[in-house]
């Protein structure tokens, strides 16, 4: 890619950047939220067009109208936002528009669907709805996508953002057995661990340019990241030792059915502190979703009770929930957590259209609104050309910054956090993780769920860890020992 130059009206997302990639090796593009990482890739592969610079595919010049070509030359793409369709079967939304022919053997179909799987270390009942995959199963859809297409140069943006430790270093075995039979991965990701332990050369990219371009082996961790911000990162808060807070969350012999009709959670029982952050470690779809969904509202549980500074949650809505404290940041901000057609303007009172200040009689008060609104995108440095402009304008980590924000705002006294990371940069991460310290430290109490184990053991107070419904807390003295919580992860005693 030669001098690529893209604007968005007034905002220029690109600025004459350079991209060469190998064939045959994994390639990162690392940078900020708003770099410019997705809209280079998304120029790659068809979806967008340059306003200026040209593109070279095996030495021969190329133009992508569409992703349609750029599928047709061999360059596939797996962005963040799936592109999953829930009312189909795995199976179907793996073929669709690469059915091959008028008439489908659908047994022949599932049998070399399976043999990819297998090659890839995956595993589906390719029968089931697609409703019914977690997002870590939807990533890991997309990605098979690519394969039934017989893509030769596969563009993978943040694919590890929800995965849990296993799945990343299964998915990268995969990725490198893939790079070793002479296929081309282009890696946009937030993780330096990822690009010095599996990339071969890194472009980082800042403000919409190309700022270098090093082969791994000469770089560090420590040297990117000072290239990703343009300067040395400040060091995370210290987290405060929590011995003397009162109980806030009290969850006693809770059981919760799963979308199957199964039994999702397992009579499980924690408590959590006021100005305590409570790490959940576990492997994706061990119950995680369902506690959340039960604290928040959303499912009714089959027995046990919760309980909020006293408050019994029985028989309380979403939004009685709502009113007394409760906040959240949601696994899938897509499904849970904004309208993307909706300004940034609407998206700031989501969920807390009835509360002060928002609300004013039965009305959304649009002045308060806006006023919130302008404080919420402050509160992370979110990067946005206007609060009018809807949110599907802005990057994914401008999004996850913006919903982190929200949810921190109006004096929370319970905040759910599931994954409040996904899709951030570094400064990003450390700023969201400030902020639920802060809110902790007024008294909130937090519970944290992410697929990377490192980040809870850096960033939580506490860890306990959830396998096959049931959930485990390590010995005293072992709530950060990582080979502990680890044991507890997969069901070892």
């Amino acid at each position: 890619m030669k001098g690529i130059t893209k604007c968005f009206g007034a905002v220029t997302a690109l600025d004459s950047v350079d991209l060469d990639v190998a064939a045959g090796g994994i390639h990162a593009v690392v940078g900020e939220n708003g770099a410019g990482k997705t809209t280079l890739m998304r120029v790659l592969y068809g979806a967008l067009h340059a306003d200026e610079g040209s593109l070279e595919l095996d030495g021969k010049p190329v133009r992508f109208g569409s992703s349609r070509e750029a599928i047709q030359a061999g360059v596939g793409m797996v962005s963040q936002h799936y592109g999953i369709i829930p009312a189909l079967t795995c199976l179907q939304n793996l073929i669709l528009g690469a059915e091959g022919g008028t008439i489908l053997n659908i047994k022949a179909a599932a049998q070399r669907a399976e043999a990819l799987a297998k090659r890839m270390g995956f595993q589906f009942d390719w029968n089931s709805d697609a409703s019914t995959l977690s997002p870590a199963g939807a990533q890991k859809l997309e990605i098979l996508k690519l394969l039934w297409r017989e893509a030769r140069i596969m563009i993978l943006d943040e694919p590890t953002a929800m995965l849990s430790p296993a799945d990343a270093s299964a998915l990268f075995e995969s990725l490198d057995r893939l790079a070793a039979d002479g296929a081309t991965i282009i890696l946009v990701t937030h993780r330096l661990p990822e690009v010095l332990e599996h990339c071969n050369r890194v472009t980082i990219l800042r403000g919409g340019k190309r700022i270098d371009e090093k082969a791994v082996a000469d770089t560090t961790g420590s040297e990117l990241a000072q290239l990703i911000v343009g300067g040395a990162l400040d060091k995370p808060t210290t987290h405060r030792q929590i011995s003397d807070g009162k109980t806030a969350l009290q969850i006693t012999d809770l059981s919760v059915k799963g979308s199957r009709g199964d039994l999702a959670l397992k009579g499980i029982g924690v408590s959590v502190r006021s100005g305590e952050i409570l790490g959940i470690a576990g492997v994706d779809g061990s119950g995680q979703r369902e506690l959340f969904h039960a604290i928040a509202g959303l499912v009714k549980p089959t027995e046990g009770n919760i309980t909020l500074d006293g408050v019994d949650f029985a028989g309380l809505s979403a939004a009685d929930r709502i009113e007394q404290g409760v906040r959240v940041i949601a696994e899938d901000r897509h499904e849970e957590g904004v309208v993307e057609e909706w300004s940034l303007d609407e998206n700031a009172a989501l969920g807390l259209q009835r509360l002060s200040p928002f609300a004013k009689g039965g009305t959304v008060d649009s002045t308060a609104r806006h006023a919130m609104a302008q404080k919420i995108a402050e509160r992370f440095s979110t990067k946005h050309g206007g609060l009018n402009l809807p949110m599907a304008s802005l990057s994914g980590g401008n999004q996850q910054r913006f919903v982190a924000a929200r949810a921190l705002c109006l004096a929370p006294k319970l905040l759910l956090a599931f994954q409040p990371a996904r899709g951030l940069d570094l400064k990003g991460t450390q700023q969201v993780y400030d902020g639920i310290r802060a809110a902790c430290a007024e008294g909130a109490a937090a519970l944290v769920v992410s697929f990377d184990l490192d980040e809870l053991l850096e960033q939580c107070d506490r860890l306990v860890a959830m396998n096959g419904g049931k959930l485990l807390e390590p010995l005293d003295g072992q709530s950060k020992d990582r080979d502990a919580i680890g044991r507890l992860m997969v069901g070892a005693h």
